[in-house]
Order: C-alpha cells, then structure tokens, then sequence
C-alpha cells in the first residue's frame, strides 16, 4: 500500500494555492513516491501508513504525532522574487545543513527551515528568473551554475532536495519503507551525425577549403578517404556506442539535431537520406528524441521548432514527445511553455553545461512549474547529472581526474536511489581531435555507475 501524507496549512486552512500543491508533487510524489493530500484540520489523522503535517504556525499547536513545518510566507505570494536569504540553523532542518527560508521560533528562538518553500524555489528554478542578471549568464544566454546558489553552497553535486526529504521521512516515519531502485540513463545527443559523409558538394567544398586555410592537413587527407569509403567516418560511433550499451544492459536514448543550417546549427543537413536510415537503424535498439536547433529556441514563433518535431516524426512515423535542447538552452518558464504548446510531454534539458551536478537539487523526473501563469505544468523534467563537454571543455579535466568526478556523483544518486542520467554526444567517443583519449572513458564511465548499483542504502 502506498504511503499517504496529509498536509494542513496553519494560515489557510482550505485556500491551498498551487504552490502548495506543486511543493507537495515534488516532496512527497516525486522524491518518495507517496500520495498527498492538503486537507483541514480536522482531517489530520495519522496512522502507520499516513503521516500527518502541519505546515505554519507555532510549533508547540501542533498536534501530538503530527509532523510540523514552519511558514516563510513563499507558498502563499505570487511572481518571481529575488528572496532575501534568511538562513535556518543546521541542527533544526533534514539533512543537518542550513536552508534558506528560516523561520524563528519565538519560544525556543531556534530558525527553522521553511523546507517545503526550499523544495518549491529550487524545483520551479526560481533564481534564474529573476531579473537583471547578465553577469550570471554566459554568451549564449545561458545560466551560469557557477553563479547557483547551489554552487556557492556546495549542494551541487547532490541531489540535495531527495537527499533532505529522504532523511526526513526516514527521521519521520520509520516503519514506513522508503526503499527505491538506483538507476542508469545513458542519453547521447547527435549534433553532427557524420564528421564528413553526406553533407552535399556545397558543404564538403567549404570545409575543405576552411582546411587548407587553417592548415588542417590530416582532414584534408582524410576527407576524400571516407567520401570514397576508404575509410570509416570519425562520428560514425553507433555501433560502438549500442555495444557499450549492450554491454552493461542499458538502453540509452538519442536526441538528434534536424534544424536548418546555422551559426550555431553545423550538422548534416535533416533531409539527408542516410541520416534518416541512421535515426531508423537505432531506434530498433535505443529510444530517439528531437534535439531543438539553436535558432528555433531563439525564435519569436514556434514554427521553427514545429518543422523539426514534425520532421523527427515523418521519420519515425510517430508522435514525437520527448526532446532536449541544443546546448542545453533555456528560458524558465518560456523553454517549457513552448516545448509544451508543440506536444512535447518529457524534456531532458535540466543540467548545467559549465558545472556537473544537479540543477535542481533533484534527480529524479518531476513536473516543470509555470511562474508566469502561476500553476503546475504537464511536461515532465528529467535532470542530468553530468555532460562529457562540461568535464572536458569546461572543467577541463583529464579522463582519469573526469572518471573520479562520475563516480562521485553516481555515488550520490546510489544514496539517494534516484537515477543517474548520463549526457554524451557521438563525436565524444571517436577518439579524434580535442576527445583523443576519451573513447576508452566512456566505458569506464557506464562500468562505474552501473556497478553494484544494487544493495545501496541510504545513510542517516
């Protein structure tokens, strides 16, 4: 039987905002897998498999055996806030590190976390909506995890909002069974399919010449070897990959590019027959995602993004509802609202490409929240936990020092037993050019997470 929390608010009885109950969907839905539901004071009865909260007021009116959260005043306000840190003490909050949204207790004058209006800012990405921020964003527009609260804390490399409700709930409800199952996601975005082959006359001469310009001599060479079959494309790492794959039994999912060409849109063109029988040969062993362009994220109309959803479906002669941004771009809630309007019902975009760990605090998939409209929305957020350019391009780590970084992580999310979501690209694993030396990692990457990755327990 699944578990049960009943929830009352001190200060608003009945009038439950969707803040509340979007709080509620990530605490207790998501990160537990329990039900919940905000009810009146008179409900409140807890049993062994329902546990009670009273959410606001003094800690001393709640009742006996009913849990008690304190009220920051979040849940009830509307709009993005720049909050004004007011820190809880350690010893008072799940997981004995300090939270944002304290509440004094005016008998005992402890600080409280308001944890529930924690889990709602980090869920709804609140602090990357707030206004005037330029100097947290990079070139590209994008967020800076760097510049995250969560950085600056050090929660990042955790899950850290499971890691808190879990503790909790352990803390809380003892004979209640919080066991779940770790587990692996291997996503492999496709920006460029193929590193020469079939890009067209007009292209091919291009980057020739480009080439001999910058005095690129072994592609210049190489070029005409895989245009004549002579030699096998850089990129062409599917097999490679479906075998890894194979190999410690996970089914990745591919997320490929079909945008028109651009500055920031380079790959093989989307009406390239090969690249259709490429996206047709792999879907018979792994799942296939579209991967929006650069361009149709920055456009001032959907119609872009439609046309690439719409191609990605005339290939695989389905609905497609599961996507994940170019270069991870992404406006809160604009991003989600969009993706939604155009049928998408699942994006995989939650990560930060600069830093490895958890944008969110959480792991597991929940559903996004609309701060302009004020309500829950329907598609469903999956979190990444770390990306092969951010440990290379960014972090700039070697592969040993990279693989250390992975098994930290994977660690985490095997304490949590949440899911660990891995973000590579084909052109990683070819061993050529900047990822020379990385094709051996990403094995070691899938043996390490996946090892053991039963019999996990969570510590207290």
């Amino acid at each position: 039987m699944v578990p049960k929390v009943k929830l009352w608010s001190r200060q608003l009885n009945a009038a439950i905002t969707e803040r509340h109950r979007y709080a509620a969907h990530v605490a207790f839905e998501a990160v537990l897998g329990w039900e919940f539901e905000w009810c009146t004071h008179e409900e409140l009865r807890a049993n062994e498999n329902t546990v009670c909260i009273q959410y606001g007021g003094p800690q001393s009116e709640a009742p006996k055996g009913v849990e008690w959260i304190p009220d920051s005043g979040l849940l009830n306000a509307k709009g993005v806030q720049d909050i004004s840190l007011n820190w809880s003490d350690a010893s008072l909050t799940p997981g004995a590190i300090r939270l944002p949204f304290g509440v004094k207790d005016e008998e005992t004058g402890g600080v409280h976390s308001d944890w529930l209006s924690w889990v709602f800012w980090m869920a709804s990405r609140m602090e990357e909506q707030v206004e005037h921020q330029e100097g947290f964003r990079d070139d590209l527009g994008r967020f800076k995890g760097s510049q995250s609260l969560a950085h600056k804390e050090g929660w990042l490399p955790y899950p850290i909002v499971e890691k808190c409700i879990r503790i909790w709930a352990k803390n809380s409800t003892v004979s209640i069974p919080l066991r779940q199952k770790y587990s692996v996601e291997p996503t492999i975005d496709v920006d460029s399919a193929y590193a020469y082959r079939f890009k067209g006359w007009k292209l091919t001469l291009a980057a020739s010449a480009n080439d001999l310009i910058r005095g690129r001599w072994s592609r210049l060479i190489e070029r005409p070897l895989v245009l004549l079959g002579w030699r096998a494309d850089p990129y062409d790492t599917y097999a490679w990959l479906e075998r890894a794959h194979e190999n410690v039994a996970l089914r990745a999912r591919y997320f490929f590019l079909l945008s028109d060409r651009g500055r920031y849109d380079r790959g093989v063109p989307w009406y390239a027959s090969q690249l259709r029988t490429c996206i047709q040969s792999l879907r018979q062993s792994a799942a296939i995602g579209i991967h929006p362009g650069f361009a149709a994220h920055d456009a001032a109309d959907d119609a872009s993004m439609h046309h690439e959803i719409e191609r990605l479906a005339g290939v695989l002669n389905e609905r497609v509802v599961v996507s994940r941004q170019h270069y991870l771009l992404q406006r809160f809630p604009e991003s989600w609202k969009r993706l939604e309007r155009l049928g998408i019902t699942s994006d995989h975009s939650l990560g930060y490409a600069d830093v490895v760990g958890f944008r969110a605090g959480m792991s597991r998939p929940f559903r996004a929240y609309d701060m302009t409209e004020e309500c829950i929305m329907d598609i469903v957020l999956h979190p990444i936990a770390v990306m092969d350019a951010t440990l290379m391009r960014y972090l700039k780590l070697s592969p040993k020092e990279a693989l250390e970084r992975v098994r930290q992580l994977s660690s985490h999310v095997k304490e949590v037993e949440g899911v660990m979501v891995l973000l590579w690209h084909n052109e990683s694993v070819s061993d050529r050019w900047e990822w020379q030396g990385w094709m051996g990692f990403y094995q070691e990457v899938l043996e390490a997470v996946v090892l053991d990755k039963n019999g996990i327990t969570l510590d207290s």
